[in-house]
């Protein structure tokens, strides 16, 4: 009979493997964790790793340089998507941060816009020729309009909105739903029949345009937005007036995925 050291010997093998192979998971999770929560800690190791030192010449460095040049975090963190706002769009109120349910194609495009788009830029379509209309960024913090702003690629510390144009050059912000009308319905909206609530919020959103501002309206050059009045610099005008996204979008009606992950899919998306 095999002793209990030979047992334990010969189950040795397995019990290492299996540690490895935890220890080799937890490394990976970490550092996933670190790259999806913590991208600018990557990002700070990639600029620093492409610093030339003083005494060395630029592109001399760069021709040295082996591999793809370091980028920064492709994809944006909630942190500024949906930042705390004092003085939020009504809106929010009842429609939530996220607000775009339909629509399985673009709703996360669209939902990732409302962390530095108003709802009335998109919901309250405006004539190109009217003169008393324009927009502006407006502080997160102070809900004042502002031209004094910091901010990066997506990552703004003020929100645009669709402002009114006044005597003098005075700007205010345009308020398609009226804030007091819409706390009352709040406060009724329990007493109300279905039919009473659907005519409230045909009242309520009587400004809001049955067909939104959609993506291939402001991405293009003379679009719905002046990208150069808002004080985009001339690089970031060229991205938001080519970007490939929106041509996928207007392009393709629909998406198919390779069956391995359909994700449970039966039929394309649409």
């Amino acid at each position: 009979m095999m002793s209990k050291v030979g047992k334990a010997m010969k189950k040795f093998p397995a019990f290492l493997f299996k540690f490895v192979t935890i220890v080799l998971f937890c490394i990976f999770g970490l550092w996933l964790l670190k790259l999806v929560y913590f991208p600018e800690l990557e990002l700070k190791k990639s600029v620093a790793a492409v610093q030339p030192s003083e005494k060395e010449d630029l592109f001399g460095h760069i021709l040295k340089r082996k591999g793809p040049v370091p980028q920064s975090h492709f994809h944006l963190v909630d942190e500024y998507v949906a930042q705390p706002e004092p003085y939020p769009p009504v809106c929010m109120t009842c429609h939530g941060t996220y607000p775009h349910s339909k629509g399985e194609k673009v709703r996360s495009l669209l939902n990732a816009h409302t962390g530095f788009v108003a709802c009335s830029v998109c919901h309250t379509r405006m004539d190109p020729g009217d003169e008393g209309m324009d927009f502006a960024w407006v502080d997160r913090k102070s809900g004042m309009i502002t031209t004094q702003f910091q901010g990066g690629y997506g990552k703004y510390s003020a929100k645009i909105y669709p402002v009114t144009l006044g005597a003098g050059g005075s700007k205010e912000i345009f308020r398609p739903v009226d804030e007091k009308d819409a706390q009352k319905f709040i406060d009724l909206k329990a007493k109300f029949t279905p039919d009473q609530i659907a005519e409230a919020k045909i009242k309520l959103h009587s400004h809001i345009t049955e067909k939104p501002v959609f993506c291939n309206d402001c991405h293009k050059k003379e679009g719905y937005f002046d990208f150069a009045k808002l004080g985009f610099p001339l690089q970031r005008i060229d991205h938001l007036n080519s970007t490939e996204v929106v041509g996928l979008i207007a392009k393709y009606e629909k998406f198919y995925f390779p069956s391995a992950i359909d994700f449970g899919l039966e039929k394309p998306l649409e």
